[in-house]
Protein backbone atom coordinates (compact mmCIF):
# COMPACT_ATOMS: atom_id res chain seq x y z
CA UNK A 1 0.00 0.00 0.00
CA UNK A 2 1.83 3.16 -1.17
CA UNK A 3 2.16 5.94 1.40
CA UNK A 4 2.30 9.41 -0.13
CA UNK A 5 2.98 12.72 1.62
CA UNK A 6 2.11 15.95 -0.18
CA UNK A 7 3.01 19.44 1.04
CA UNK A 8 1.04 22.45 -0.12
CA UNK A 9 -1.90 20.06 -0.44
CA UNK A 10 -4.49 22.66 0.49
CA UNK A 11 -4.41 24.52 -2.82
CA UNK A 12 -2.92 24.79 -6.30
CA UNK A 13 -0.68 22.07 -7.69
CA UNK A 14 -0.39 20.33 -4.33
CA UNK A 15 -4.16 19.99 -4.01
CA UNK A 16 -4.41 18.67 -7.56
CA UNK A 17 -1.82 16.02 -6.70
CA UNK A 18 -3.95 15.18 -3.66
CA UNK A 19 -7.04 14.81 -5.82
CA UNK A 20 -5.19 12.53 -8.23
CA UNK A 21 -3.73 10.16 -5.66
CA UNK A 22 -6.95 10.17 -3.60
CA UNK A 23 -8.73 8.29 -6.39
CA UNK A 24 -6.78 5.09 -5.65
CA UNK A 25 -8.02 3.13 -2.64
CA UNK A 26 -4.61 1.49 -2.33
CA UNK A 27 -3.01 4.80 -1.35
CA UNK A 28 -2.51 6.21 2.12
CA UNK A 29 -2.01 9.98 1.97
CA UNK A 30 -0.57 12.48 4.43
CA UNK A 31 -1.76 15.87 3.21
CA UNK A 32 0.34 18.73 4.60
CA UNK A 33 -0.38 22.47 4.53
CA UNK A 34 -0.21 25.55 6.74
CA UNK A 35 -4.01 25.78 6.90
CA UNK A 36 -7.07 23.86 5.82
CA UNK A 37 -10.58 24.67 4.66
CA UNK A 38 -13.49 22.36 5.44
CA UNK A 39 -13.87 21.22 1.85
CA UNK A 40 -10.23 20.47 1.07
CA UNK A 41 -10.58 16.69 1.07
CA UNK A 42 -11.76 15.37 -2.30
CA UNK A 43 -15.41 14.34 -1.95
CA UNK A 44 -14.92 11.16 -3.96
CA UNK A 45 -11.69 10.14 -2.22
CA UNK A 46 -11.07 6.40 -2.16
CA UNK A 47 -7.70 6.67 -0.44
CA UNK A 48 -7.14 7.09 3.29
CA UNK A 49 -6.28 10.76 3.89
CA UNK A 50 -4.87 12.37 7.01
CA UNK A 51 -4.37 16.13 7.09
CA UNK A 52 -1.51 17.81 8.96
CA UNK A 53 -1.20 21.53 9.68
CA UNK A 54 2.51 22.31 9.38
CA UNK A 55 4.75 25.36 9.10
CA UNK A 56 7.73 23.88 7.28
CA UNK A 57 10.14 26.55 8.55
CA UNK A 58 9.24 25.94 12.22
CA UNK A 59 11.10 23.14 13.99
CA UNK A 60 8.39 22.97 16.64
CA UNK A 61 5.77 22.42 13.96
CA UNK A 62 7.89 19.76 12.25
CA UNK A 63 8.47 18.02 15.58
CA UNK A 64 4.69 17.75 15.92
CA UNK A 65 4.52 16.23 12.43
CA UNK A 66 7.21 13.71 13.40
CA UNK A 67 5.19 12.84 16.48
CA UNK A 68 2.10 12.24 14.35
CA UNK A 69 3.91 10.13 11.77
CA UNK A 70 6.20 8.37 14.24
CA UNK A 71 8.48 6.19 12.08
CA UNK A 72 5.80 5.15 9.59
CA UNK A 73 7.20 4.70 6.07
CA UNK A 74 6.65 7.28 3.35
CA UNK A 75 7.19 5.99 -0.18
CA UNK A 76 6.72 9.27 -2.05
CA UNK A 77 6.96 12.86 -0.85
CA UNK A 78 5.80 15.59 -3.22
CA UNK A 79 6.89 19.01 -1.99
CA UNK A 80 4.69 21.65 -3.56
CA UNK A 81 4.48 24.32 -0.84
CA UNK A 82 5.87 27.66 -2.03
CA UNK A 83 5.29 31.39 -2.26
CA UNK A 84 5.92 33.66 -5.25
CA UNK A 85 7.64 36.60 -3.55
CA UNK A 86 5.69 39.40 -5.20
CA UNK A 87 5.55 42.90 -3.71
CA UNK A 88 1.93 43.04 -2.45
CA UNK A 89 1.61 46.79 -2.84
CA UNK A 90 2.73 46.73 -6.46
CA UNK A 91 0.62 43.66 -7.18
CA UNK A 92 -2.53 45.57 -6.19
CA UNK A 93 -2.10 47.90 -9.14
CA UNK A 94 -0.55 45.68 -11.80
CA UNK A 95 -2.25 43.00 -13.89
CA UNK A 96 1.15 41.53 -14.84
CA UNK A 97 2.69 39.70 -11.83
CA UNK A 98 6.21 40.26 -13.21
CA UNK A 99 5.82 43.98 -12.45
CA UNK A 100 5.75 43.07 -8.74
CA UNK A 101 9.15 41.34 -8.79
CA UNK A 102 11.36 43.80 -10.68
CA UNK A 103 14.55 45.35 -9.32
CA UNK A 104 12.75 48.41 -8.00
CA UNK A 105 9.69 46.51 -6.77
CA UNK A 106 11.59 43.92 -4.73
CA UNK A 107 10.79 44.31 -1.03
CA UNK A 108 13.42 43.08 1.49
CA UNK A 109 10.87 41.64 3.92
CA UNK A 110 9.08 39.76 1.14
CA UNK A 111 12.48 38.58 -0.13
CA UNK A 112 13.37 37.18 3.29
CA UNK A 113 9.98 35.48 3.68
CA UNK A 114 10.33 33.90 0.24
CA UNK A 115 13.75 32.48 1.11
CA UNK A 116 12.39 31.19 4.41
CA UNK A 117 9.47 29.35 2.85
CA UNK A 118 10.94 28.18 -0.45
CA UNK A 119 14.53 27.39 0.51
CA UNK A 120 14.80 26.90 4.27
CA UNK A 121 11.34 25.33 4.44
CA UNK A 122 12.30 22.82 1.75
CA UNK A 123 15.41 21.82 3.66
CA UNK A 124 13.63 21.51 6.99
CA UNK A 125 10.63 19.47 5.88
CA UNK A 126 12.68 17.03 3.80
CA UNK A 127 15.13 16.55 6.67
CA UNK A 128 12.22 15.99 9.05
CA UNK A 129 10.78 13.27 6.79
CA UNK A 130 14.05 11.41 6.20
CA UNK A 131 13.34 8.75 8.88
CA UNK A 132 10.01 8.02 7.20
CA UNK A 133 11.52 7.95 3.72
CA UNK A 134 14.30 5.63 4.89
CA UNK A 135 11.68 3.38 6.48
CA UNK A 136 10.24 2.80 3.00
CA UNK A 137 12.97 0.25 2.38
CA UNK A 138 15.23 1.87 -0.18
CA UNK A 139 12.66 2.76 -2.85
CA UNK A 140 11.46 6.14 -1.58
CA UNK A 141 11.21 9.20 -3.80
CA UNK A 142 11.15 12.94 -3.12
CA UNK A 143 9.81 15.13 -5.92
CA UNK A 144 10.06 18.88 -5.48
CA UNK A 145 8.18 21.45 -7.54
CA UNK A 146 10.97 23.76 -8.69
CA UNK A 147 11.10 26.53 -11.26
CA UNK A 148 12.99 27.44 -14.37
CA UNK A 149 13.65 30.74 -12.58
CA UNK A 150 15.96 28.77 -10.31
CA UNK A 151 18.30 28.18 -13.23
CA UNK A 152 21.27 30.55 -12.94
CA UNK A 153 22.31 29.58 -16.46
CA UNK A 154 18.97 30.81 -17.85
CA UNK A 155 18.70 33.91 -15.67
CA UNK A 156 17.33 36.86 -17.65
CA UNK A 157 17.04 39.23 -14.67
CA UNK A 158 14.18 40.17 -12.34
CA UNK A 159 12.26 37.84 -10.01
CA UNK A 160 14.91 38.41 -7.36
CA UNK A 161 13.13 36.84 -4.40
CA UNK A 162 11.52 33.91 -6.21
CA UNK A 163 14.48 33.14 -8.45
CA UNK A 164 17.00 33.26 -5.61
CA UNK A 165 14.78 31.07 -3.42
CA UNK A 166 14.39 28.48 -6.16
CA UNK A 167 18.11 28.50 -6.98
CA UNK A 168 18.71 27.87 -3.28
CA UNK A 169 16.10 25.11 -3.36
CA UNK A 170 18.01 23.50 -6.23
CA UNK A 171 21.18 23.45 -4.15
CA UNK A 172 19.36 22.01 -1.15
CA UNK A 173 17.79 19.17 -3.14
CA UNK A 174 21.04 18.41 -5.00
CA UNK A 175 22.80 18.17 -1.63
CA UNK A 176 20.18 15.76 -0.33
CA UNK A 177 20.72 13.63 -3.45
CA UNK A 178 24.43 13.41 -2.59
CA UNK A 179 24.00 12.90 1.17
CA UNK A 180 21.03 10.50 1.12
CA UNK A 181 21.67 8.06 -1.74
CA UNK A 182 19.05 5.61 -0.50
CA UNK A 183 16.32 8.08 -1.53
CA UNK A 184 15.77 9.30 -5.13
CA UNK A 185 15.36 13.08 -5.40
CA UNK A 186 14.02 15.04 -8.36
CA UNK A 187 13.14 18.65 -9.13
CA UNK A 188 10.43 19.28 -11.71
CA UNK A 189 9.57 22.69 -13.17
CA UNK A 190 5.80 22.46 -13.72
CA UNK A 191 5.79 25.53 -15.95
CA UNK A 192 3.18 28.26 -15.73
CA UNK A 193 0.20 26.75 -13.99
CA UNK A 194 -3.07 28.33 -12.89
CA UNK A 195 -2.87 28.51 -9.08
CA UNK A 196 -3.23 30.91 -6.16
CA UNK A 197 0.39 32.08 -6.38
CA UNK A 198 -0.65 35.08 -8.48
CA UNK A 199 -3.85 37.15 -8.43
CA UNK A 200 -4.40 36.71 -12.17
CA UNK A 201 -3.95 33.87 -14.62
CA UNK A 202 -0.56 34.41 -16.25
CA UNK A 203 -0.25 34.34 -20.01
CA UNK A 204 0.52 30.81 -21.17
CA UNK A 205 -0.58 29.18 -17.90
CA UNK A 206 -2.21 25.76 -18.15
CA UNK A 207 -4.60 24.07 -15.73
CA UNK A 208 -3.03 22.18 -12.84
CA UNK A 209 -4.67 18.92 -13.97
CA UNK A 210 -2.92 19.15 -17.33
CA UNK A 211 0.44 19.95 -15.73
CA UNK A 212 0.19 17.01 -13.36
CA UNK A 213 -0.76 14.62 -16.16
CA UNK A 214 2.55 15.57 -17.80
CA UNK A 215 4.57 15.17 -14.59
CA UNK A 216 3.18 11.83 -13.40
CA UNK A 217 5.26 9.70 -15.84
CA UNK A 218 8.40 11.52 -14.65
CA UNK A 219 7.54 10.84 -11.02
CA UNK A 220 6.71 7.20 -11.70
CA UNK A 221 9.92 6.74 -13.70
CA UNK A 222 12.26 8.42 -11.19
CA UNK A 223 15.10 5.99 -10.42
CA UNK A 224 18.06 6.16 -8.00
CA UNK A 225 20.44 6.90 -10.87
CA UNK A 226 18.31 9.96 -11.74
CA UNK A 227 18.61 11.42 -8.25
CA UNK A 228 19.32 15.15 -8.30
CA UNK A 229 17.72 15.73 -11.70
CA UNK A 230 16.26 19.12 -12.64
CA UNK A 231 13.77 18.82 -15.49
CA UNK A 232 10.75 20.42 -17.16
CA UNK A 233 7.27 18.92 -17.00
CA UNK A 234 8.15 17.29 -20.35
CA UNK A 235 11.18 15.62 -18.74
CA UNK A 236 13.79 17.79 -20.50
CA UNK A 237 16.89 18.68 -18.43
CA UNK A 238 17.18 22.31 -17.30
CA UNK A 239 20.70 23.80 -17.06
CA UNK A 240 21.73 24.71 -13.54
Amino acid sequence: MPVIAISGAGSGIGHTFLEHYAKDSNNTIHAIDVSWSDDVKPQDAAASITTHTVNSSSQESLDALNSDLKNAPVDLFIHSAAVRGLNPEVQKHEADPSKAETLDATDPEVFQQTLTVNTLGTFMIIRALLPNLRASGGAAKVVVMGSGMGSIANNKGGAYAYGASKAGLNYVVKSFAADVPEVAFGIIHPGKVESRMTHVREEGAIDAEDAIAMMLPIIEGLKPEDSGMFVTREGKPIPW
